[in-house]
């Protein structure tokens, strides 16, 4: 996820931590034109480009697409390929939690079609949410939506739900879920700190998010950082024991709260950069899925924070093993590719520290200060 400070009502902590549902084995692969129009999809749609992402899935051979994936095309054509948004939260059987549902579901369909429109959508979107409360539309100011988010946030708590909005950019999101229990974890990390965490685990979800949405649940956050602990959606890691988690949600989150609480200042995309490096010098059974999720999402914009962060991890360490910059880093040695990220993360932090005690004369944080809250989810 990709991290941007909010007021803590509006925090949503940037989608730190990502999961796609993994192919089964026991169904035949896509051609490779479908495969990669699927991959293709699910990248556009990360970047909230649903255009790009339709027109790749209409431009690939029917024929060529696998039950799993021809499943997936005729989803996103029917959800996304239309003239009006679909009906989604109809299963929501609370009425308020259904209305902020719908709210924001018909704005992700609208803002993804057409960038122009999103500052319009935005508008509606407030006002709209406004209107559940009987108030008016709020100033066109962010820590007039911050506040009038967290009084959202007040009713859904009294129906029992765990509610979280911000912004993932480049929208507004929902996170809005039934169930969570709280878990103690200490994460060793690639620079040899030892960070402990509370893990809070989630369940009984009703909205996952705008990528999750977007992507006819076939990606979307899988947790997330905040100043009291990290976030774990539990269906996207089975047992909580392999890399999934241990690497690409323990490891990425807590790079995320240490750096949070470190530089609470630090850009989004820097975060994910960060983070991603956790992953990739400690994913070992994963490496490979993490490296084509890396490959299949990458953007020259800092404002989208995941895949920006995609493209400067590959380059970077492709660089440093003396590689061309666009060398596909899963045909290189697993082990140097593990190394040398570990190498690149420990240099940015030297670098940092050193522009910190150049500018302060402080050099390391105070162990016992908090992060400061997540501008975003």
């Amino acid at each position: 996820m990709n991290l941007t400070r909010l007021a803590a009502a509006t925090a949503l902590p940037v989608l730190l931590a990502w999961a796609a549902t993994g192919a089964s084995t026991t169904v035949p692969a896509s051609g490779p034109i479908a495969a990669k129009a699927v991959n293709d999809a699910i990248g556009a749609s990360l970047r909230a480009d649903m255009p790009t992402a339709l027109s790749t899935l209409k431009a690939a051979p029917l024929a060529e697409f696998n039950a799993r994936d021809t499943e997936f095309r005729a989803c996103m054509l029917s959800r996304h390929d239309r003239s009006a948004p679909p009906y989604l939260a109809g299963t929501v059987a609370d009425p308020f939690a259904r209305s902020v549902l719908e709210l924001y579901q018909r704005y992700w369909w609208q803002a993804l079609r057409d960038p122009a429109v999103r500052p319009g959508e935005e508008t509606r979107l407030k006002t709209d949410l406004a209107a559940l409360l009987g108030e008016p539309a709020p100033t066109p100011t962010e820590e007039a939506f911050e506040a009038l988010s967290e009084r959202i946030n007040v009713e859904l708590r009294k129906r029992g739900f765990h509610p979280l909005q911000g912004r993932t950019p480049p929208l507004y999101d929902l996170m809005l879920w039934g169930e969570q229990e709280e878990r103690p974890y200490t994460v060793d990390l690639p620079s040899g700190e030892r960070q402990p965490v509370k893990v809070f685990v989630m369940d009984a979800w009703v909205s996952r998010g705008w990528a999750h949405y977007t992507s006819c649940e076939r990606t979307g956050a899988a947790g997330w950082a905040k100043p009291e602990g990290l976030y774990a959606v539990r269906s996207s890691y089975g047992d909580m024991k392999g890399e999934n988690f241990q690497v690409s949600f323990l490891g990425h989150e807590a790079q995320h709260f240490a750096d949070m609480k470190r530089w609470p200042d630090m850009p989004a995309w820097t975060l994910e950069y960060r983070a991603k490096l956790v992953e990739l010098a400690q994913a070992d059974t994963t490496r490979e899925k993490l490296l084509d999720r890396f490959y299949r999402s990458q953007d020259d914009e800092p404002d989208h924070p995941h895949p920006y962060a995609n493209k400067r991890v590959t380059i970077e360490v492709a660089t440093k093993l003396g590689l061309a910059a666009d060398a596909d880093l899963r045909k290189a040695d697993p082990e140097a590719v593990r190394r040398t990220a570990r190498d690149v993360l420990i240099a940015d932090t030297q670098r940092r520290e050193a522009e910190g005690d150049a500018k302060t004369g402080v050099t390391k944080p105070d162990a016992a200060s908090e992060p400061a809250p997540v501008s975003r989810p």
